[in-house]
């Protein structure tokens, strides 16, 4: 198409009653055009009608919705021809509109745009300087905005970005005003502090005034902003820089004795779960420093455990399963809670009698990240994870997972498959396979009603059964022919037919 086309369109924007027809004109004009020239992007992007179309609140006589669907695509076109390349100077004023634009749906296409460009800059080896604030200033307000999606690419792009500007008096201004926005905004700016501080010392140091705010929030009285916070501040301590900061502002100790004192503020209480989460998932990386360091806090874990309170419960397993998670957790775990684990085992066997389904799942999705390992164990580590083992089941047996894997509920049959394909990785676990009666029967068994993915897990099991030594030459047989079979194998029915005999 000719620009006097394209300008021709553009203007009749300007009349409403005219709006959708144009639209319509250049959104299918666009789609069969491989390359706009540049000025047509450019006039098209800082047209002010256009944008209007694509605001659902704009009183209009066109049909509000085609007009702004219709409007959405037209600019998704645009910002796909548009090469972004976030060292363009005129970029801040092309994208400026659809960045402050109040439809979220526009800004999330701009922002998947920026993002998709500097992905594509890391992959390549360099991202490009900014040449000024405007750009960031944009993608920072964006955290002051109510949806969720927007704020998470506006996040992910201002990871990779603002590292090149955290020293910028402007930029350190714009953080700050952030930090006096609402508890949300605020939140949003206390994961992009902590997202920035993993990457090197340098940029903690230089977010250390957001990360000192969001500690302040643990002397709120709102405590779900505060269990908010610890999930934030989590990540911190993956990286050792990290882990010392939090160290030097006695994170740790501040929050392990409040739960020492929890008679003093019984409302405490509702946040010993997300404390539990929060050293639990600091133990999956740093099982030292909490395992060892912290000895009441496993104290208050073990506790927990033993409660049978099933609102507490689902964080306490997932926190054992943390601190388990590691070859070094499990073995600090046996080396200084032993007695405690071995209960705690005993304990899980116990509620997969009596609690709801739901708990019993996550009771063994849990036991599923214990026992998984992305290494051959040590013997000591497979001497260890045996007597837990046992202490769980009752003994060398897997009667407590065949009586989960018999039960009517879905969910929890393929979670107690899902365990025992685990368990079936190490000799003891095959063995107590073996002297479950039934329990092989089950797995050769080819019952039609059974979920497809029950049927796979019986075939991965099976498959790990056909290479064990465990078993007799003639049954090795039985389930190399069943694995051979495929997981989905429908046996045929055989029907024996008889002539009726007639009268002698």
């Amino acid at each position: 198409m000719e620009e006097s086309w394209w300008v021709a369109n553009i203007k009749a924007l300007e009349s409403r009653p005219q709006r959708l027809e144009a639209l319509t004109k250049m959104n299918t004009a666009i789609g069969k055009e491989t390359a706009l020239p540049r000025q047509i992007i450019g006039r098209l992007m800082t047209t002010a009608e256009l944008y209007d179309c694509a605001n659902p609140e704009v009183d209009s006589q066109t049909p509000k919705d085609q007009a702004v669907d219709v409007a959405l695509e037209l600019l998704g076109h645009c910002i796909d021809q548009l090469a972004v390349d976030t060292a363009d100077e005129q970029l801040p004023s092309l994208l400026g509109r659809g960045l402050a634009h109040p439809n979220p749906a526009l800004r999330s296409l701009v922002l998947a745009s920026v993002l998709k460009e500097l992905r594509r800059q890391l992959n390549a080896g360099q991202v490009h300087t900014l040449p000024g604030n405007e750009l960031l200033f944009l993608i920072l307000d964006e955290l002051k905005q109510p949806e969720t999606d927007s704020s998470s690419l506006a996040i992910n792009i201002l990871s990779i970005v603002l590292v090149q500007r955290l020293s910028d008096a402007g930029v350190q201004a714009k953080l700050v005003q952030l930090l006096q926005q609402n508890e949300i905004v605020r939140c949003r700016t206390y994961e992009l502090a902590v997202v920035l501080a993993k990457g090197s010392a340098t940029s903690l140091s230089a977010v250390e005034f957001i990360l000192d705010a969001a500690l302040s929030e643990l002397d709120n009285d709102d405590v779900l902003l505060q269990a908010t916070v610890l999930e934030i501040l989590v990540p911190l301590a993956e990286q050792n820089h990290g882990l010392s900061f939090m160290e030097r502002r006695r994170v740790f100790d501040v929050i392990s004795t409040r739960v020492q004192r929890i008679e003093e503020n019984p409302l405490d209480a509702l946040l010993i779960p997300s404390i539990m989460k929060f050293f639990g998932k600091i133990a999956a990386v740093q099982p030292q420093k909490i395992i060892v360091g912290y000895p009441h806090m496993l104290a208050c874990l073990f506790q927990q455990l033993q409660s049978e309170d099933e609102t507490i419960l689902p964080t306490a397993m997932d926190t054992l399963a943390n601190l388990a998670s590691t070859p070094q957790g499990k073995m600090l775990l046996h080396l200084h809670f032993n007695l405690a684990m071995e209960q705690s085992f005993k304990k899980y066997g116990s509620y997969t009698k009596k609690l709801s389904a739901l708990i019993k799942e996550r009771l063994l999705n849990s036991l599923d990240v214990i026992y998984a390992t992305e290494t051959p164990p040590t013997k000591e580590i497979n001497s260890i994870l045996k007597t837990w083992y046992e202490s769980f089941a009752g003994g060398a047996q897997a009667n407590v997972i065949m009586d989960l894997i018999n039960t009517p509920f879905p969910d929890l049959q393929l979670a107690a498959l899902a365990l025992l394909k685990t368990v079936c990785k190490y000799a003891w676990g095959i063995v107590a396979l073996k002297n479950t009666g039934g329990a092989v029967e089950f797995l050769l068994s080819r019952q039609k009603d059974l979920h497809k993915d029950v049927k796979f897990l019986k075939w991965e099991i099976m498959e790990m059964l056909s290479v064990s030594a465990e078993f007799s030459p003639t049954e090795t047989v039985r389930f190399s022919a069943y694995v051979n079979e495929g997981p989905y194998h429908i046996q045929a029915d055989v029907n024996i037919a008889t002539e009726p005999q007639g009268n002698a």
